[in-house]
């Protein structure tokens, strides 16, 4: 064995490692950190990824692991989101090098939410700059949002600062020109690349999947973690990332459905490229023209009216579900959602069905109550209808509330999330059965 062969050896014990202690430490996320293939590169080009396999550069692996074993640990889940979230095989938002640091950014800042055990804390204060940064210029936290302001308001100077804090793999591998981007080409000049767009469509397939059961396992894993002694309750604090993070929360509500749109899952690329490269009028092998989707249909919300929520707050609360509610892909257009103000007694009861409802009852919303707080009168109204056949698969109850108050005794058959504005604004102390969700949002102007 010579001496390159014991290097690539000594790396993939490492990596094996590696792998397993990322999997004790966030075993929600095992069906991503097993999927991708490792790769070695010899050519003394950075570890990167192509979306399809982990490229790594045995040199690089041995000393990082020489220096601080953490930094592989880091390494391979930055790898891994980007693959996650399909950054190797998307078409670029703007110029490559802006994208590709709009990508590493928000890998980065991912990382940093998850507040991986050994992973730096506090975040180092050149990251945090510009996390808050963001948060000062109203920035969502995803990918497209970022790349507008990368490229409108920051200088050439500072995005080659950001990407000294932010970059650490090679992009090289990622998705550029070729066939993706012109498919009337003869496969006779284009050798292999057939087999490569399967390859792709494969995988993006499977991390579409595994992104799609993470919520599933999350809530698998928070079951099984209440069966041990000492459990205490699960907090997620999605911060300023809210239009991201709340909507994830949300889609484990979320039931299938029919719904009329091209099913482009079942659809074969290859011979609808084919005809179309030789034959006019002709395409094979169309989409479907409906398809089974995931969405969410029916949940609770229930609002505390107590003295000491005020209307503002509320407000605040129900304008931030609106907002995931205007993301049509994620709703289907029929709802069945119950929307329940109470104190210590029910004080109303309204049903929304569409958008428009929702919209004209966020309009002409009034507050009622004001009394003490008591949480059991909305349990036992959502079990009474579920008697009555007014739900088919209700999932889940979201309880917007500051969590002083009188809590039921019985865990319920759906899901309960108790939802706060913020850390600042919560009282009490949530059972253990129920979702303990932060909103992290700013209250200055409510």
């Amino acid at each position: 064995m010579d001496i390159r062969d014991r290097k690539e050896q000594l790396a993939t014990d490492i990596l094996k490692l590696t792998r397993l202690r990322l999997q004790m430490k966030l075993p929600v996320m095992s069906g991503a950190l097993l999927l991708p293939e490792w790769k070695y590169r010899n050519d003394g080009k950075s570890t990167g990824t192509d979306g399809i396999c982990l490229y790594w550069n045995p040199e690089e692996v041995l000393r990082w692991f020489h220096d601080a074993p953490i930094q592989v640990e880091r390494r391979y889940l930055h790898l891994v989101l980007h693959c996650l979230y399909l950054h190797p095989l998307r078409e670029p938002a703007a110029e490559k090098t802006i994208w590709n640091l709009a990508c590493d950014l928000m890998t980065e800042y991912r990382i940093d939410q998850m507040a991986v055990q050994e992973f730096q804390r506090p975040v180092p204060a050149e990251r945090s700059r510009c996390y808050r940064k963001l948060q000062e210029a109203h920035i969502a936290f995803r990918e497209q949002a970022v790349t507008i302001w990368l490229e409108a308001d920051c200088t050439m100077q500072e995005r080659k600062e950001l990407e000294t804090v932010f970059s650490g793999d090679d992009h090289a591998l990622w998705k550029s020109g070729g066939m993706e981007n012109n498919p009337i080409v003869r496969y006779e000049q284009m050798p292999g690349r057939a087999e490569q767009l399967r390859k792709q469509v494969e995988v993006i397939h499977r991390w579409r999947t595994i992104f799609e059961e993470l919520p599933v396992r999350e809530q698998e894993h928070k079951r099984q973690a209440g069966g041990s002694a000492g459990q205490q309750v699960q907090t997620m604090v999605p911060g300023e990332d809210r239009e991201y993070d709340y909507c994830r929360f949300l889609q484990r509500y979320a039931v299938w459905g029919e719904e009329l749109e091209p099913d482009m899952d079942s659809f074969d690329y290859l011979p609808y490229y084919y005809s179309r490269s030789y034959y006019d009028r002709l395409l094979m092998l169309e989409p479907l023209e409906y398809k089974d989707v995931q969405k969410l249909q029916e949940f609770v919300i229930a609002i505390d009216t107590s003295g000491s929520c005020s209307g503002a707050l509320v407000q605040r609360f129900l304008q931030e579900t609106w907002t995931i509610f205007q993301e049509r892909e994620k709703f289907f257009a029929h709802m069945n959602i119950h929307i329940i103000q109470c104190d210590c007694v029910i004080q109303e009861h309204v049903k929304i069905t569409c958008r428009d409802e929702w919209q004209q009852y966020l309009e002409t919303i009034q507050i009622k109550g004001h009394g003490d707080t008591d949480f059991t009168p909305v349990f036992r109204l959502v079990d009474q209808l579920m008697e009555d056949g007014e739900f088919r698969h209700l999932k889940g109850l979201l309880y917007f509330t500051d969590g002083d108050g009188i809590y039921p005794d019985v865990e319920p058959v759906y899901e309960t999330a108790f939802v706060f504005i913020n850390q600042k604004l919560k009282k009490g102390k949530t059972p253990d059965w129920a979702y303990d969700l932060n909103l992290g949002l700013e209250t200055e102007s409510v």
